[in-house]
């Protein structure tokens, strides 16, 4: 047995024994020990209480003291919904609605009517409770959209779980055509609609910031021609909780902006509950693939009515070379990146001597400079202090700009391989390449950035 199998073991033994605990105390003790569980993981998991305080400042525009605060309670709320969803399955349907209200709106097809609906929703508050729904709607059949658990074992038991609750499940990757086939029947069938896509999503703004987003719940409604009804779940105290079932969203002329109208209605509910939502999951994650969509052909579309200057911008730090015949090589380059994606806000960190080139481009948004001979550590304050960057590209060789990038805490840095303090690379493979100077090493930069320069 590798490590892999023994950590997954590990991790359903662990998973059924809070089950099992959970199962004789009650469900208020159960969220108390769950919202004690998560004030430690506030403090034990760094990574994510970072992320979730970074993911709160990019898209509510608050200072990172307020990002913080909110970021405990979001982990307060999470280790209580976790822990909570161990104990509800274990419970009636009437000791469950002792702790549950509903909002149905007026316009939500209540009755069967030849075909069924597409219910959205979102990782929030304890979101295993709506697999309860089909006891609301009992004259329905309810379906989901799931991606498979890495761990198999914990991934069985969740089907068992809601299988036993009545809720058909449909792996999202191998049986789209049996959910098409399920909806046209008259099922209901729920989507969870809030996550990073990764390369296949389209790039659509979700609070102002351009993310990999799915597009499977819209295209699911527009081939069998059924509404999207958005559901949302909060809680609203002590082991309770609300689901509110909204109205139709409205189909646009394409599936694209179908899934930004819902993109919309998915901010309007973590904006009323925002401790609930799953910040500290990475939502607006940079692609693996480059970060510029031009080389990748990755779709891009903007709501009707939404402007690019809407968009939060993705900034850019371009360290320059320092010779002037160098720069006009590196320039078509730049140029490129800069194209490689809407949102892109290029800012050149350059010697003195090439302020003004920079400056001439267009196409550059800001120049750093700074003088010959200054220190990396010196470099570094310059560029905190010129805001945060979400990723730099080194266009020299030399190593003291990658600890430029490092000290100033830049966290992808991309240029020639094997220069210390990088992250990203022109070759990935890690396979050394042949000396290459001028404009052909910075294509080659450029275009493992995702841009596409010819």
């Amino acid at each position: 047995m590798n490590l892999s199998k023994i950590l997954h073991l590990v991790g359903y033994v662990f998973y059924l024994g809070a089950s099992l605990v959970a199962r004789p105390i009650p469900l208020p003790a159960v969220y108390w020990m769950g919202r004690v569980v998560g004030h430690l993981g506030f403090f034990l998991m760094p990574t994510r209480r970072r992320l979730a305080v970074s993911n709160m400042t990019l898209a509510l525009g608050i200072p990172e003291t307020e990002a913080r605060e909110l970021a405990l309670q979001h982990f307060k709320n999470l280790g209580a919904n976790v822990l909570s969803m161990l104990k509800v399955p274990t419970m009636s349907d009437a000791a469950i609605w002792r702790h549950v209200t509903f909002e149905i709106g007026p316009h939500v097809p209540k009755e069967p009517g030849g075909k069924g609906w597409v219910a959205v929703f979102g990782h929030s508050s304890n979101w295993e409770l709506l697999g309860r729904l089909t006891k609301l709607f009992p004259q329905y059949r309810f379906g989901a959209l799931y991606r498979k658990l890495s761990n198999a074992a914990v991934n069985r038991h969740f089907n068992k779980t809601r299988a036993r609750m009545g809720v058909q499940l449909f792996d999202r990757q191998e049986e789209f055509w049996d959910a098409v086939a399920f909806l046209e029947s008259g099922g209901v069938l729920g989507v969870l609609s809030d996550q990073y896509a990764g390369v296949s999503g389209t790039w659509m703004p979700f609070f102002g910031r351009l993310t990999s987003t799915s597009t499977l719940a819209a295209a699911l409604a527009h081939r069998v021609d059924v509404p999207i009804v958005p559901i949302k779940i909060s809680t609203i105290g002590w082991a309770r909780w609300h689901v509110s079932i909204g109205e139709p969203i409205p189909r646009g002329r394409s599936v694209e902006i179908t899934t930004a109208s819902s993109n919309l209605e998915l901010e309007k509910q973590i904006r009323q509950s925002l401790p609930d939502w799953l910040w500290s999951h990475n939502r607006w994650k940079t692609p693996p693939l480059g970060f510029l969509f031009t080389a990748n052909r990755q779709q891009t579309h903007l709501p009707e009515g939404f402007h690019v200057s809407k968009l939060v911008p993705y900034r850019i730090l371009i360290r320059s070379v320092t010779e002037i015949e160098e720069a006009r090589l590196a320039a078509p380059s730049v140029l490129a990146i800069k194209r490689g994606r809407l949102d892109a806000h290029v800012t050149i960190l350059a010697p003195e001597a090439l302020v003004s080139f920079w400056q001439e481009i267009r196409e550059v948004d800001n120049v750093i400079s700074f003088t010959e001979g200054e220190s990396p550590h010196h470099i570094a304050i310059r560029i905190r202090t010129a805001g945060n960057f979400d990723v730099g590209i080194l266009l020299p060789e030399n190593p003291d700009a990658a600890k430029e990038m490092l000290l100033a805490g830049v966290p992808i840095r991309l240029g020639s391989p094997h220069r210390k303090g990088l992250n990203h690379w022109q070759n990935p493979a890690g396979v050394p390449d042949p000396p290459i100077r001028g404009a052909e090493r910075y294509r080659r930069i450029a275009n493992a950035a995702g841009a596409k320069v010819p």
